[in-house]
């Protein structure tokens, strides 16, 4: 069972970028096969098992540690968590293609459409045409020097991709749906009912745990207030967005208040 978050494996990665321990490369010392005085090839795909065994998981790669770009994205295939570079999210395991030319390591990778397996890193954010990533074998003095790259999507062959554990918003995320009735969604409509409080939507909610119609014109009204999609479902957006709207209206009213209490000296 997956234990390990997204955010705990790009904490992990980012804590080891620029922290190089020493002469020879600390990757392959750990990994046990590869000459530790080389930049070996090898150490881009080795040094991502390095970073998830930091993290405390490696048993969250299908088939074990591997220093194969093409080993690693089988692997993945065969456990259903392979995709297409248009899927690419942080936390995934980027293979990219230098070339641009179709793999011939697997006939059901080529299959696919993906291109050759040349390099790996991990991705830590996602953009318009570019992704950052961390990544070994980087072109630093020894292959463990981990560096944050930008690159273009244009270059991905495929994303392989952990069972991460889910993050506590993403389990709350899950839990506020309409239909449902639980204490996630009884602590969200709290928030809608403090900022029906102050004015900044004007549907009530009640102080059942359910979600029904109520809850959910609520919602499309703090989505607009906030000036996100308006679709009247609860994810990390309006979750965040509505505890901004009362974050920042409390900020308003105390910075006020100090004005006037200064003004009467």
């Amino acid at each position: 069972m997956a234990t390990v978050t997204v955010d705990k494996i790009i904490s992990t990665a980012k804590s080891l970028v620029g922290k190089d321990e020493g002469k020879g490369c600390d990757i392959m010392k750990w990994y046990g096969t590869f000459n530790t005085t080389i930049n070996a090839v090898a150490c881009c795909c080795a040094g991502q098992m390095y970073l998830f065994n930091k993290a405390g998981a490696l048993s969250m790669i299908p088939g074990g540690k591997t220093a194969s770009c093409g080993i690693i994205a089988v692997n993945f295939l065969n456990a259903g968590q392979l995709y297409g570079p248009k899927e690419v999210k942080p936390g995934d395991l980027v293979i990219f293609s230098w070339s641009g030319q179709t793999t011939t390591y697997d006939s059901r990778l080529r299959a696919k459409g993906y291109k050759s397996l040349d390099h790996i890193e991990l991705c830590i954010g996602v953009g318009d045409s570019t992704i950052t990533t961390i990544g070994a074998n980087n072109g630093g003095a020894e292959c463990d020097d981990f560096q944050i790259k930008t690159r273009y999507k244009s270059n991905i062959s495929c994303c392989c991709r952990p069972k991460y554990a889910k993050s506590t918003n993403e389990v709350k995320e899950e839990m506020i749906k309409k239909g449902l009735s639980n204490n996630a969604i009884l602590s969200y409509k709290k928030t809608l009912q403090s900022l029906k409080k102050v004015g900044i939507i004007k549907t009530k909610v009640d102080n059942t745990s359910g979600f029904g119609s109520g809850t959910e014109k609520a919602t499309r009204e703090v989505q607009a207030a906030a000036k996100i999609k308006v679709d009247g479902e609860v994810g990390k957006d309006t979750i965040n967005a509505a505890s901004k709207l009362l974050n920042d209206y409390i900020d308003k009213m105390t910075a006020k208040i100090a004005n006037a209490k200064k003004a009467l000296g």
